[in-house]
């Protein structure tokens, strides 16, 4: 069934959107203005999207028999009246909390548990959802209220019954106003084994956002929870479990709320959206441990492939071993050497190498390269050759010769096994990066005497890390350093913007620095280098922190000296072929007409088969350059 989102201000609340998580300060304050004050912070702190308090007129909560002797009745009115009347804070309290809340950022709520408490506060504060409580599910007179309010409601089905639920469900749509149910199991704390998860799968029925109330101790279940589709979280919180009062003990610490925050997020990344894709770094790790089809002898060109001819060996560059029994009974194409990966080419018999012309490219383009492969292009007539630098590349021979083309020499990112920080905060380790990209200038130096123009170097920032930095700033001071450590005369050292997520020795990692658009352009102002711009890291990265990609192009577009050029997707598919991923070229490379620099389109293994990949991608982007 459709789900009709909940809007809570700007929220959006409802499948799809982050988890609403609301910490339930309720009575936990204990009277205290200052200990609510103390739950509000630890309620932002910890990131939670709002913080919700309690408001009782007793006289039209209770019979005023029991209010005034609560020793009349049950032993459990002996304990809570007493407290409830000792708790209760002032309306100007729930002002002072109310600006405190904003000052903090984060969403303000009150519970009213009758008429009058809604009517203060609809009177004094701005509160733009309405919880209603397990108790009150069954209670048309106070929904019926609240519902005048216009406001969309949250609404417990904690203590109610199937039966009436079904009934209350029914009476909250009749009154025409948005709202949400959560699951809940009122006990506190919450057995675990009568929480009942599933039963969310019940209440999705009533097409509605559905959430989950949680009193159990722990916060793997409320986590559970957002993993089997919960669009809400409702949990206690609390500065202190040994305080007096009826929530503490089932309430979460703020360190303990933060980590089901933190826990939260992270499944909800991990949720995705039901369709099979391989990341970059599950692609990295299938190349070097799955397999392709190789040729077994020798065979020749014409000669009809027969199944003993093949078999399969790593890495998996060519066709996958599905297709092993496709090639059989068809022609070979060329002259295929024993241990020689297959292609798609080989069982297509086709090439776009038979039909791709550069005549109508506007821009200088040109491939991503290697020492032992480059001149392979040169039938394809492009303008620059971009060089990716391995350590080992540094202790080769450097081609030489005369060419026409320009040459752009991208700086290695590993040296053997450790990544090449550039704005590694330790001093001997970034001494050694240094040396190696000296190594790397000087390369590019000399590659710019056998090619045209002034070479360009790209060069990662750095700044990746297992966990985030408390200080890229810092991080971004030291690349600057390390640049103005370089020997460069005769060579244009070029930066290049990164992606929030990057692969590095084949799992995610976390970019700091040198991802968004006013800090790039801050950095490039202050420094007086000019760029190396990729649309696929920048798409990632608008896509993380919700910049826009055009305007990014837009405001850079003054320092971008090279382009590389791929689709990307999410936040961390980068490098994809033009078109398999959700970049619209037509709107960002506007911005760039009458572009004069060079470019490279920087498609992941577009270098296979020839370069097939590389074609493909020029192909698809002649159409946006102008």
């Amino acid at each position: 069934m459709q789900i009709s989102p909940l809007i809570v201000g700007k929220r959006i609340i409802g499948p799809g959107a982050p988890t609403f998580i609301i910490a339930e300060a309720g009575l936990n304050h204990n009277g205290s203005v200052q200990r609510a004050m103390e739950l509000i912070d630890a309620a932002a702190d910890a990131g939670a999207d709002a913080v919700k308090f309690q408001k009782r007129n007793l006289a039209e909560v209770y019979q005023q028999k029991i209010l005034d002797n609560p020793n009349s009745a049950e032993q459990k009115y002996q304990y809570l009246i007493p407290l409830l009347k000792e708790f209760e804070l002032s309306d100007d309290a729930y002002l002072e909390l109310e600006a405190y809340a904003e000052k903090r950022g984060i969403i303000f709520m009150v519970n009213p548990w009758d008429k009058k408490s809604c009517d203060m506060i609809e009177e004094l504060l701005h509160v733009p959802v309405y919880k209603v409580g397990s108790p009150d599910f069954t209670n048309n007179e106070l929904l019926e209220y609240i519902a005048h309010t216009k406001k969309p409601m949250i609404v417990s089905t904690g203590m109610a019954q199937e039966e009436e639920i079904e009934k209350g469900v029914a009476f909250i749509k009749s009154l025409n106003v948005p709202f949400a149910i959560l699951h809940c199991n009122s006990t506190y704390p919450a057995p675990f084994q009568e929480i009942n998860l599933k039963y969310m799968d019940v209440l999705n029925k009533y097409g509605v956002p559905v959430g989950y109330s949680g009193h159990e101790r722990g916060i793997a279940v409320s986590i559970g929870a957002v993993a089997r589709g919960a669009t809400i979280i409702e949990r206690h919180i609390t500065t202190d479990r040994n305080l007096e009062g009826p929530d503490h003990k089932a309430s979460l610490l703020p360190l303990e709320f933060k980590d089901m925050v933190a826990g939260i997020r992270e499944v909800e990344l991990a949720i995705g959206d039901a369709k099979k894709q391989l990341s970059r770094g599950e692609i990295m790790n299938r190349e070097l441990l799955a397999k392709s089809v190789v040729a077994k002898t020798f065979i020749a060109d014409g000669t009809v492939i027969t199944r003993d001819m093949l078999t399969t060996k790593s890495p998996a560059k060519g066709l996958s071993p599905q297709k092993l029994d496709e090639l059989v009974e068809v022609s070979a194409c060329r002259d295929i050497p024993a241990g020689d990966v297959l292609t798609e080419d080989d069982l297509a018999g086709s090439s776009i190498a038979e039909t791709f012309s550069s005549e109508d490219i506007a821009w200088k383009w040109g491939p991503v390269v290697r020492w032992k492969d480059f001149e392979s292009y040169l039938q394809y007539k492009p303008d620059l050759f971009e060089f990716h630098l391995s350590d080992k590349d540094l202790d080769e021979e450097i081609p030489k010769g005369t060419f026409s083309q320009e040459v752009v020499v991208h700086a290695p990112e590993y040296m053997k096994r450790v990544y090449l920080n550039a704005a590694s905060e330790d001093p001997e380790e970034r001494k050694q990066v240094i040396a190696i990209l000296q190594r790397s200038v000087d390369v590019a130096r000399q590659l710019g005497q056998s090619f045209q123009g002034t070479p360009k170097f790209i060069i990662h920032p750095g700044g990746i890390t297992l966990t985030k930095s408390e200080n890229p700033a810092k991080l971004l001071e030291i690349f600057a350093d390390t640049l103005s450590q370089l020997k460069s005369d005769g060579v244009e050292i070029l930066p290049e913007n990164l992606p929030p997520r990057p692969w590095v020795f084949g799992g995610e990692w976390v970019t700091n620095i040198f991802m968004l658009k006013d800090e790039i352009k801050d950095f490039l102002e202050k420094t007086g280098y000019f760029m190396c711009f990729d649309t696929s890291h920048a798409a990632l990265s608008c896509n993380q922190y919700g910049e826009d990609l055009v305007q990014m192009i837009t405001d850079l577009k003054p320092f971008i000296h090279h382009l590389h050029v791929a689709d990307g997707s999410g936040t961390g598919e980068e490098g994809l072929q033009i078109g398999q991923g959700t970049v619209d070229f037509s709107s960002i490379l506007d911005p760039l007409t009458g572009y004069t620099g060079t470019m490279v389109p920087e498609i992941w293994q577009g270098h296979l088969h020839g370069g097939r990949g590389f074609l493909q991608a020029m192909e698809h982007l002649k159409q946006y350059m102008k």
